[in-house]
């Protein structure tokens, strides 16, 4: 990927313990921010390749046996979980992350979850039913990355920094795509305040892009208060924040732009196109993650549950074998994304009214959102945060 675990932009609370710097390996059980990079990429590397075997079905229960060994390996001493208990420990998981409601968390359970009795054969069907549910979407999430590197090198933009967790599909595809010193992941914490030493260094650079699932931006926000207090004329060199959807008409929104094609030209068949925008972003957000932050020290993490550590690996192996193949490709050979968002947009729509196409669907309807604060967006004004200001111009009236 396009950095090492030394390089690693870490965003979250000051101190980290001792030891801190060390690689982190797979049988860990708390591993630091600084070495999720390096931990992660050493899964994705080592994990079982597709080509090795004859049947989908040998390569999935493969998958789950290597991601099962790690598992296992983080919690010495630990018995395996019963069918029963890993579910539960998935559901727990969800709910705890508060993207999801309760009913929307049931939903994914219900459409997830294999029906075998032992524990590896109901997570090879977990996980393959759970990449049948993400599957149409990834493509779209490759077409952002694309797209996000691309117009980062046109507008000269050096520094490229994807926000963890969320941003994690589109990190690991552009580390595929584009093997270079400027791809970083940084972790940013809303519970605990960032390091000013880790914060500045990066937010001082002269062209920085920000790169996140999106929604309002409170947390863009404060990072670009942050960089004004840094940067001379920072109102003219705002970090550029490329987000993969938004509900703030001051940032950039992909998903947004992307439906805006028939939002011009077939508005009376858009009616529920904000909603389906706000579902893109949901579904991303709501992706299981394969670590969490330590409850008691934000500089660490550990691994998620079996089932959301398992399922998320296999995710982030498809974008990483998605985005390699398409390094071959023209960009305008690439999946035309528009095409594809236009059929899961029919699809959701039909959704309401055909039981059978909203089981395709990991959960039904997008989670209401609570505005935030003016304050909290308060720096996000329309001078120069590109690429909004690049559509919409930088001229106040």
């Amino acid at each position: 990927m396009g950095e090492t675990a030394a390089d690693e932009t870490v965003l979250l609370g000051a101190g980290r313990p001792p030891g801190s710097d060390r690689p982190a390996q797979g049988g860990e059980a708390s591993i630091p921010v600084s070495g999720v990079h390096q931990w992660l990429t050493t899964l994705l590397r080592d994990l079982p390749k597709p080509t090795e075997y004859r049947y989908t079905a040998d390569y999935t229960r493969a998958v789950v046996d290597y991601c099962l060994e790690k598992w296992l390996a983080a919690h010495p001493g630990a018995a395996v979980p019963s069918v029963e208990e890993a579910g539960a420990q998935f559901r727990e998981g969800m709910l705890a992350a508060e993207d999801l409601s309760e009913l929307q968390v049931d939903q994914v359970c219900n459409r997830t979850f294999g029906l075998e009795d032992e524990l590896a054969a109901w997570l090879c069907g977990t996980t393959e039913r759970f990449l049948n549910l993400v599957r149409p979407w990834t493509p779209v999430w490759l077409s952002f990355t694309d797209w996000a590197l691309r117009w980062s090198r046109q507008n000269s933009i050096e520094t490229l920094v994807f926000l963890a967790r969320d941003a994690l599909p589109f990190y690991v595809a552009a580390s595929a795509l584009e093997q270079g010193p400027h791809l970083h992941l940084a972790h940013v914490s809303r519970a605990v305040g960032p390091d000013p030493v880790t914060v500045n260094s990066i937010l001082r650079r002269p062209s920085i892009a920000l790169i996140d699932s999106g929604c309002y931006g409170t947390l863009i926000s404060e990072l670009q208060q942050r960089r004004g207090a840094l940067v001379e004329n920072a109102h003219r060199e705002g970090a550029a924040t490329l987000f993969y959807y938004s509900r703030n008409p001051r940032l950039f929104g992909y998903v947004n732009y992307v439906m805006s094609k028939d939002m011009v030209t077939s508005p009376e068949a858009m009616n529920r196109a904000g909603d389906f925008v706000i579902y893109a972003g949901d579904l991303l957000e709501a992706m299981p993650k394969p670590y969490q932050y330590h409850r008691h020290d934000r500089s660490m993490v550990e691994l998620s549950d079996l089932v959301s550590f398992t399922v998320s690996i296999a995710v982030l192996s498809e974008m990483q074998s998605l985005a390699k193949a398409s390094a071959f490709l023209d960009s305008e050979r690439l999946t035309d994304v528009h095409e594809q968002v236009r059929l899961l947009f029919r699809a959701y729509e039909l959704s309401t009214h055909r039981s059978e196409l909203r089981s395709g669907f990991p959960f039904d309807e997008p989670t209401p959102k609570s505005v935030p604060s003016a304050a909290s967006v308060a720096d996000l004004d329309f001078l120069e945060i590109p690429p909004q200001s690049h559509v919409f111009g930088t001229v106040s009236g």
